[in-house]
């Protein structure tokens, strides 16, 4: 009986061992709209993707911009979107160089998970002067 109660205890460390990992993992991993995604969105597309400016729907809030998330993921892992000050394939010229590799990973993360939208609570403020008209 003292073996088993032994064996079970060294399954249970090593179970739990195990498993501490794997859970630091899948919370790293999750991206949510609310907090990963949105301040991308606020720093490199919103001037365009609002209501009254040139691009033709609004990523300002969840709502607006998850019915897009496919359509986000082809453009920027194509670099298409944002578009580089001066492209020729654009008449919209935009500030910055784009997206970083680490943004663009974010993104697709973001839409191969179900692009969860996330809370509120855990929304990171808007870049300081960006993603607003002035």
């Amino acid at each position: 009986m003292q073996c088993f109660a032994i064996s079970w205890t060294i399954f249970a460390g090593v179970t739990l061992f195990i498993g501490i990992p794997r859970t630091a993992e899948a919370a790293e991993e999750q991206v949510t709209f609310q907090h990963d995604v949105l301040p991308i969105l606020a720093k490199h597309c919103q001037n365009c993707h609002r209501p009254g400016q040139v691009a033709p729907m609004s990523f300002l809030t969840y709502e607006t911009t998850r019915p897009w998330a496919t359509q986000i993921k082809a453009l920027v892992t194509a670099k298409k979107m944002p578009p580089l000050v001066g492209s020729p394939h654009y008449m919209v010229l935009t500030q910055g160089e784009g997206l970083t590799q680490t943004e663009i990973e974010t993104i697709i993360r973001w839409v191969d998970h179900g692009a969860p939208e996330g809370t509120a609570r855990d929304a990171k403020p808007a870049p300081r002067g960006q993603g607003r008209k002035k």
